[in-house]
């Protein structure tokens, strides 16, 4: 009997399949809906601003695009920023 060997390339094109997208689409939008709704608000604009958009190798990514999205999902040591953790820690709860 002959070793396994995988089809690399057919197991990389699975990602652009409708099905695939589908379903990371689905699984995106509970992320942004969890990321939202523990979003630290002074404005408003960073939770409006939290969104799921196509990258360019068929994955889904969650962002922010306001100016100031990393001070709050990182924080900063000198400014007095506690990292929030806002989209990291919607991604771990769409795992369970």
């Amino acid at each position: 009997m002959g070793a396994f060997k995988p089809d690399h390339a057919a197991i990389a094109a699975l990602v652009h399949e409708d099905f695939v997208q589908a379903d990371l689409h689905e699984r995106a939008d509970r992320v942004v809906a969890v990321a939202k709704g523990n979003a630290p608000v002074e404005s408003g604009r960073y939770r409006d601003s939290i969104h799921a958009e196509d990258g360019p190798d068929g994955e889904v990514l969650i962002v922010s695009d306001v100016e100031y999205a990393a001070v709050i999902e990182l924080g900063t040591r000198d400014a007095g920023h506690p990292a929030h953790h806002t989209i990291a820690n919607a991604l771990d709860a769409a795992r369970g």
